[in-house]
């Protein structure tokens, strides 16, 4: 079974065409700048969606999926991987 048949893959293509794209790309480059810094994801993630409060704001129940996907996916995956395939889920 395919990570992206998982149930979290599955409720994210219902965001398809709803969420703003370049905005959510910001989001994840931050977030994997701070990995690559050596700070953990969590702490990556909750600096990252401090900065993009409003966006965040606007859109929680999406940006609480895109946490939980980042946390499951990216030990596994890595960071780089698991935001290539938010995007692309998205696109």
């Amino acid at each position: 079974m395919s990570v992206l048949d998982q149930e979290e893959f599955i409720q994210l293509r219902k965001f398809k065409g709803k969420a703003d794209k370049e905005e959510l790309q910001k989001i994840l480059e931050e977030i994997e700048e701070q990995v690559n810094k050596g700070v953990s994801l969590r702490s990556s993630i909750i600096f990252t969606y401090a900065n993009y409060v409003e966006e965040v704001k606007k859109n929680r129940d999406f940006y609480n999926l895109i946490s939980t996907i980042l946390e499951k996916y990216s030990p596994k995956l890595g960071v780089e991987n698991v935001t290539e395939l938010i995007i692309n889920t998205l696109s």
